[in-house]
């Protein structure tokens, strides 16, 4: 019976030699070589290698935020804590990458390309060229100093982004993003090809083609005198005084005279 009862002993044990050397959690720290699947296989500066199992440990980035698995490159020193077992796999609880540190910056620009399948956007800027700007649910808008949306971006649009961004400065997931338009002083002289209510159609030199909102505009004849705009007739020749975004055609006008009515 004693004879049995040891073998079984000694079976059991060599069915299980991994779970025999399992102790208490340690932390192992070393730097990342090769990434399987939900491992990563770490060097330790005494040389021995290690088979870090992440599936079921909280992962952290230098600063104690949260990370995703994906954001793990070969070349980073990580801290693990966690179980070893006989060859050497480790399942860890805790892991942390001492590379990876979410910066806050500032960074200014104009907007040169928009995403919006994935509410992106590319900020062009003197000093760190293309950023792709990443905003959420959770990024406040602001557009000349009033609150706005993602759908108000547009091209061209001086840009001030305050954001988080980790190995590069090149991708920012962005807080508060704050937009403005430098609008410049035009004056020209055109043809009034449409009306719509206060939106005046005008063409201009070079057959460029105006939309002028007049709603805030005053509107005069030949001689200065009020005018209201409904008087103003198509094909008449008329002077328009405003403002717009360099390079584009909507103008915000502030007067606009009917040279072609002069009572």
């Amino acid at each position: 019976m004693k004879k049995i009862l040891f073998v079984l002993i000694a079976v059991s044990f060599l069915l299980a030699p991994l779970t025999g050397l399992a102790a208490t959690p340690k932390t192992f720290t070393g730097t990342i070589t090769k990434i399987v699947g939900s491992q990563l296989i770490i060097n330790t500066t005494s040389a021995a290698t290690y088979a870090v199992e992440v599936s079921n440990a909280q992962l952290v980035r230098k600063n104690g935020m949260a990370m995703n698995f994906s954001e793990f490159f070969v070349g980073d020193k990580i801290e693990a804590k966690g179980t070893l077992w006989g060859d050497n796999s480790v399942s860890a609880v805790y892991v942390r990458d001492a590379l990876l540190y979410a910066h806050k910056g500032t960074f200014t620009g104009k907007v040169t390309g928009i995403n919006p399948a994935n509410l992106s956007f590319t900020l062009q800027s003197k000093a760190n060229g293309d950023q792709n700007i990443q905003t959420n649910n959770f990024t406040s808008f602001s557009k000349n100093g009033s609150s706005s949306g993602f759908n108000n971006i547009e091209l061209g649009m001086s840009m001030t982004v305050k954001g988080i961004w980790d190995r590069s400065k090149t991708n920012v997931v962005a807080d508060i993003v704050d937009g403005s338009f430098r609008l410049i002083n035009i004056d020209f002289t055109g043809i009034l090809s449409m009306k719509n209510g206060n939106s005046l159609t005008v063409i201009g030199n070079g057959n460029v083609i105006y939309g002028v909102d007049v709603s805030s505009a005053v509107t005069q004849n030949k001689n200065s005198s009020p005018l209201a705009v409904a008087q103003y007739k198509i094909g008449d020749s008329v002077h328009v005084w405003g403002k717009h975004i360099s390079g584009l055609v909507q103008i915000t006008g502030t007067k606009v005279k009917d040279t072609s009515i002069a009572n």
